[in-house]
């Protein structure tokens, strides 16, 4: 079983790269936590009560931070088989985008945007 515990510190270490000037991945690196956390979360058996909360004291939520990287990912995959491609794959396990379009002020798609235009 996940837990709680493992998708908070995978959480963190996203939030703090892309919102803090102490964060250590890169882009690309940061796509693979960001692949991490979407599996961990799509693999999470327990209430969702127990995980939508997390980051709503940090720079986003964990809800605001699938919907952003989400469209982040539709916008900037480099095709079927690049690691954009499979991000957008595994947060598409739990976000359904239906009839939404992007959030163009979430702030982990404008993040996120900045770090592949500067990668």
């Amino acid at each position: 079983m996940n837990n709680v515990k493992n998708i908070e510190r995978v959480f963190k270490v996203v939030d703090r790269s892309l919102f803090s000037i102490t964060g250590k991945l890169d882009y690309d690196r940061l796509t693979a936590a960001i692949i991490r956390l979407g599996k961990l979360v799509e693999a999470f058996d327990g209430d969702t009560e127990d995980i939508w909360y997390i980051g709503e004291m940090e720079s986003c939520s964990l809800s605001d931070l699938i919907i952003g990287a989400y469209w982040h990912y539709a916008e900037w995959h480099a095709g079927q088989f690049s690691d954009g491609y499979m991000a957008l794959s595994v947060l598409g396990q739990t976000f359904s985008a239906g009839m939404s379009d992007v959030e163009v002020d979430n702030v982990a798609y404008q993040q996120l945007n900045e770090m592949a235009e500067a990668a």
